[in-house]
């Protein structure tokens, strides 16, 4: 028998025998955790529960994503509110990695949720009993930008430079500044058709994480309604007070999350 087969043999006859027993834990921790196959996942179950119909997925957006974005943002948000089709393209355009998109696919001569955005949307052809490909939706999305100078979401940082394509600047007084600290986070909508699903809370949360852990910027800031506060608190965002953005006729209030910060104990997904 060749040299190394007699050493493997040897340490195998000085092994312990093999035993159904869970090992001994030798840690000395008088309160260990449990194997990962015993921790319960109904907690998972619960959370994820309104959404299993919808199996969703993220991705980052680009300027591929245009049509469907200019699509959610107006179905989501009142005229005054939404972003022109022209500012989607920008920040899509200078900062898609600041964006993120939360989608589904599905057929759509299948009845469900998914089936009637699909039929709705303009750009898909008439569909009919021999249309069997899968569309892809887009459910929900968050749109950002970076500026400078400000902790907070100002009128410069809603705004764009009106020849960003023909004169793109890394630092314009206005829009993305890309040495800028402070995240602004200038939409997160939901189809309407698919509300009190948990997407919203989920895709924030996630996209929060994702700015943090990639060192994208120092804070995220957005401005919102009154009636939307908790939620975003729920989210780690805290309560400024009143902004001073004009931007949609005004009546904004300011939310900031310092991440270095942020603590992700129990998490919540409104």
């Amino acid at each position: 028998m060749p040299r190394d087969l007699l050493a493997d043999k040897k340490t195998l006859e000085d092994m312990p025998p093999l035993s159904k027993e869970p090992a001994a834990d030798s840690s000395g921790d008088p309160n260990p955790m449990p194997p990962l196959y015993q921790v319960p996942t109904s907690f998972v179950e619960d959370r994820f529960k309104r959404m299993t119909d919808l199996h969703p997925f993220a991705s980052l957006l680009n300027q591929d994503d245009l049509d469907d974005c200019d699509w959610l943002e107006h179905v989501a948000f009142d005229e005054n509110e939404a972003a022109t089709r022209e500012k989607i393209a920008y920040r899509l355009a200078v900062c898609g990695e600041l964006c993120s998109g939360i989608f589904s696919s599905a057929y759509p001569t299948v009845s469900g949720p998914l089936s009637k955005l699909i039929k709705a949307r303009k750009q898909f052809p008439s569909v009919d009993s021999a249309d069997s490909d899968r569309k892809r939706i887009l459910m929900g999305h968050i749109i950002a930008t970076k500026f400078k100078g400000s902790k907070v979401v100002t009128d410069d940082a809603m705004a764009y430079p009106s020849d960003w394509k023909t004169n793109y600047q890394l630092g314009p007084s206005t829009g993305h500044h890309e040495d800028g600290e402070t995240i602004c986070l200038h939409s997160l909508c939901v189809h309407p058709d698919l509300g009190g699903k948990g997407l919203g809370g989920v895709l924030l949360r996630s996209w929060t994480q994702r700015m943090k852990d990639a060192g994208l910027g120092k804070r995220a800031a957005l401005i919102c309604r009154e009636r939307y506060v908790k939620f975003y608190e729920s989210a780690g965002f805290e309560k400024v007070g009143p902004s001073a953005c004009q931007y949609g006729g005004g009546g904004w209030i300011d939310m900031v999350m310092e991440f270095d910060a942020v603590s992700h104990g129990d998490d919540v997904y409104p």
